[in-house]
């Protein structure tokens, strides 16, 4: 099943200024998210400690695992 993913202008603000091999980073695990939507797993997933909604998650990406800007619950996912 394939998920929709929308960005935000936030997301887009964060997103821009990275390298290319970031992007491309990030890239990869968007598509991963597009095949898989809440089935996203660790590594390229991990839940959001005290959040009110327990399925909230956080996208992770690239050699550091940095953390993208939160997601919404979706489909489609937002960030």
């Amino acid at each position: 099943m394939a998920y929709e993913v929308e960005v935000s202008d936030e997301f887009r603000g964060w997103y821009e200024p990275l390298s290319e091999a970031e992007q491309l980073s990030i890239g990869r695990v968007i598509e991963l998210l597009e095949e898989k939507g809440t089935a996203l797993a660790f590594p390229y997933s991990s839940g959001i400690q005290g959040s009110k909604l327990s399925h909230m998650r956080e996208l992770r990406a690239g050699r550091t695992g940095c953390s993208m800007p939160s997601i919404q619950p979706g489909p489609p996912f937002c960030w």
